[in-house]
């Protein structure tokens, strides 16, 4: 497709007019083979990444704390069989009801699903998320994101100069462009 690159700029155009967004640049393929490779799956299973890079597009944006909070939850407990056994609480509106069957908390944000019996090995799972922001531009698909595991986000902040600070973390957005064939 000739207007890619045109598409790509609009992207980051958007990307970079949200609040909260302090950098968004695209992802270039070299990074993003080393992304892969600095994965920690022992400590979570990270699905969103997994998908963004398997995107034609992926872009990473460094957010601060003004930016949006995930749509959905960004991590989750599943057993061997996928059935969710937990969730992240997104916000007030997303915890139980005070009357519903008891809650088990995994600190403050992550709730047990009460009545599922798990079977064999459990596991957490940073799932790909949404990123609405990009879903309504009309010539793009599949758009999804995910959090990098911190070695990832450590080398993402080297690449890109950013200073690792607590007030700021990076967020990887991938898409596809419809029409358009593999990327090169």
């Amino acid at each position: 497709m000739d207007h890619e690159p045109e598409i790509e700029d609009r992207v980051l155009r958007r990307l970079r007019s949200l609040p909260g967004v302090r950098v968004a640049e695209p992802l270039p393929a070299s990074l993003r083979s080393e992304l892969l490779h600095l994965a920690t799956p022992a400590a979570a299973e990270n699905r969103g990444v997994e998908a963004v890079l398997a995107r034609q597009y992926a872009v990473c944006l460094f957010k601060g704390r003004s930016f949006r909070g995930p749509t959905e939850p960004s991590l989750i407990m599943v057993d061997e069989r996928g059935t969710l056994l937990g969730r992240e609480l997104t916000g007030p509106e997303d915890r139980p009801a005070p009357g519903e069957r008891r809650a088990a908390y995994l600190g403050r944000d992550f709730v047990l699903i009460p009545g599922v019996r798990p079977y064999g090995r459990l596991r957490f799972v940073l799932p790909p998320l949404p990123f609405p922001e990009l879903e309504g531009m009309g010539l793009l698909e599949r758009v999804v994101s995910g959090s990098p595991d911190p070695p990832q986000d450590e080398r993402l902040c080297e690449y890109f100069h950013i200073e690792r600070s607590k007030d700021l973390a990076s967020i990887l957005v991938g898409y596809d462009v419809k029409g358009a064939g593999p990327r090169s």
